[in-house]
């Protein structure tokens, strides 16, 4: 067989127009150590703090601030990822808790008016 003949059934050498072939792509794998995961504390701490703020006003930010707390412990400690959540949890839930004891007063002081109001004499 002559040297044409090899390289039209593809046993020969590469055609020079051809570029070289270069380092082949490894296959991807899983990896072996998928790092820190997130503290389920820190997330039920977030969930608490939005039932706190929409639910469960009083009963879910007192939750979410205790959640949170612990939670920002354990994070410290085990180096799981969640601080942010944790925090937020802790921030939302004061916040709802300020907003519902102002809510109140404001709400007391507008019945206390409006009593005095009907009634000027008692």
């Amino acid at each position: 067989m002559s040297q044409a003949v090899w390289q039209q059934q593809g046993w020969g050498a590469p055609a020079p127009s051809q570029p070289a072939p270069g380092p082949q792509p490894t296959a991807w794998s899983a990896p072996t150590h998928p790092g820190p995961t997130t503290s389920t504390l820190a997330v039920l701490a977030i969930i608490a703090a939005v039932c706190g703020a929409t639910i469960l006003p009083i009963i879910g930010s007192i939750g979410a601030m205790v959640m949170g707390a612990i939670a920002l412990g354990r994070i410290k400690r085990t180096g799981e990822d969640g601080r942010l959540l944790a925090i937020w949890a802790i921030i939302l839930g004061a916040i709802t808790i300020v907003a519902m004891l102002s809510a109140t007063i404001t709400g007391i002081a507008m019945i206390v008016q409006l009593a005095e109001q009907v009634q000027p004499g008692l």
